[in-house]
């Protein structure tokens, strides 16, 4: 191999690293405030449920403004750091400082002066997380053009989620533990502020790397204004509304069933205990699955792997049914690693698909919108994440299970059993809901996987086109079969394309 070769080849896997570095924060902040952060509010701040509800609500309320806001922005920014690598550099130290104001009051006493205070503060985590997850959605298309290259560089980034998930799964509660002792309370507030430091300033320094490691290619596109038309103009995008299908299925899907599962194994199968090894169990294997199907994302396209995960999940999740308290923790571990499959294959094709979408965009447009695009699909799966817990929420409570109660009862309770609370009608509708949601937005998914039509011989069309459009005016030069992927991945006509009546 050629010294030049090896020097390329080094240079890439350094971008690729640092590209993966930046969803560590993406992956392991996700996952803190989606275990920790309820418990936090209601059982150490000691905060009214309806407060915390009314918060996290108005934190998706802000995200409706920020995200679209933040992904306009950066596609107008041109700086010597980048267009995207510039939101990496500015965002550290807010990434840093919002993780702490999440988990720390500064000795505030009152309710009123908590909530008010904790509504900004989740307001602040969800400016700083819009600031650099935005732009990182949006940046792989410009590192490089290469449809296997994007697929190879999601496939790193999601082996670092996982592996950010997998520790902040464990880490923050030995800290919280070590510091502010086991009891689930008040006294843990120590605990939360040392356990906020340390991730604060991991994911802090893991910018750093991202903003030093990736490199933005230089030959960017002229800025434009942008109207609430130019927003909305995303979904006149055939191909964006059947990736819209796949990917808030899939993570809604993932949402609903992580928040059932603790309940699934607490009250339903009576295995608490073991709820932990069978998280790490799944966490796990979404890692190491993860290479796999970048494999054969690489040889099949990159919806290919959902034709296996989807049904391996749905398939996993009937096998739910005979389950109960006497079912061995191993099967329930096979289950999870069963499930594993699925979450690997979902991760690795809807953040991989993604970049192809604004080249689709561009042969219709005409124009480069990456950040449109990236804050758009931001603020569509945290809405569309929000609105199903709050439906979630209403189902159990009108199962007769009310979350809260529950959880201070177990705290609090010395008496609490959870054999006894086992026998309540509440329990099967818990196991019909975490095996059914699953199943139904599984299915989905895999419905619209089907409708997809972009996969790399259309992709190389629709580049040939856009590089025949850049050059001529038209794509005139290219063959029928070219012209065909282009029509049916687009669903226009060669007059409809290029912005000609858009």
């Amino acid at each position: 191999m050629r010294e030049g070769t090896v020097f390329k080849l080094k240079k890439n896997l350094k971008a690729k690293i640092g590209y993966g570095f930046g969803d560590i924060y993406g992956g392991g902040a996700f996952l803190v405030f989606s275990l920790l952060y309820m418990n936090f509010l209601v059982l150490v701040e000691e905060l009214p449920i309806v407060a915390t509800s009314v918060i996290i609500f108005i934190g998706k309320v802000w995200d409706a403004v920020t995200d679209p806001a933040v992904g306009w922005l950066s596609d107008k920014t041109r700086s010597k750091f980048g267009r995207r690598r510039f939101y990496f550099l500015i965002g550290i130290i807010p990434v840093f400082l919002s993780f702490i104001t999440l988990f720390y009051s500064f000795g505030i006493q009152s309710v009123t002066g908590k909530i008010i205070y904790y509504t900004f503060a989740y307001m602040f985590f969800g400016t700083a997380f819009t600031i650099v997850m935005v732009p990182y959605n949006a940046i792989l298309s410009d590192i490089t053009s290469d449809y296997n290259e994007r697929t190879s560089f999601t496939t790193v980034r999601m082996i670092f989620s996982g592996g950010a998930s997998l520790l902040c799964a464990v880490i923050p509660g030995i800290i919280i533990k070590a510091i502010g002792g086991s009891v689930n309370g008040p006294g843990q507030k120590n605990g939360y502020l040392v356990m906020a430091v340390i991730l604060g300033a991991v994911f802090g320094l893991c910018w750093l790397m991202t903003f030093l490691w990736t490199k933005e290619k230089e030959d960017l596109p002229e800025t434009e204004n942008i109207t609430i038309k130019s927003w909305l103009s995303v979904f006149k995008n055939k191909a964006y509304l059947i990736y819209l299908g796949i990917f808030l299925s899939f993570q809604i899907a993932v949402d609903l069933m992580l928040a059932l599962l603790i309940f699934y194994m607490d009250i339903v199968v009576l295995k608490y205990k073991s709820y932990e090894l069978v998280v790490g169990v799944l966490l796990v294997c979404s890692v190491a699955f993860m290479a796999v199907m970048g494999a054969v994302a690489k040889r099949k396209g990159k919806a290919f792997p959902l034709y296996i995960g989807m049904p391996v999940w749905i398939l996993t999740m009937l096998a739910f049914i005979p389950a109960n308290k006497d079912t061995p923790v191993f099967l329930f571990c096979v289950f999870a690693a069963c499930i594993a499959v699925g979450s690997a294959a979902g991760n690795l094709s809807t953040w991989s698909m993604l970049t192809d979408i604004f080249d689709v965009d561009e042969i219709i447009t005409g124009k480069r919108r990456e950040g449109i695009y990236s804050g758009m699909t931001t603020f569509l799966r945290k809405s569309a994440s929000g609105a199903a817990v709050l439906v979630l929420g209403f189902g159990l409570k009108s199962l007769g299970f009310d979350q809260n109660q529950y959880t201070i009862i177990k705290a609090k309770a010395a008496d609490f059993d959870p054999a006894a609370y086992a026998k309540t009608a509440v329990v099967s509708g818990i196991k019909w809901m975490f095996i059914l949601i699953p199943i139904v937005l599984m299915s989905i998914c895999l419905f619209f996987a089907i409708l997809n039509k972009i996969n790399k011989k259309r992709f190389v069309s629709i580049q040939t086109g856009i590089e025949g459009f850049k050059a001529n005016g038209n794509i005139d030069a290219l063959d029928d079969d070219a012209l065909s992927d282009i029509y049916s991945v687009t669903g226009l006509k060669k007059e409809q394309l290029w912005g000609k009546k858009h």
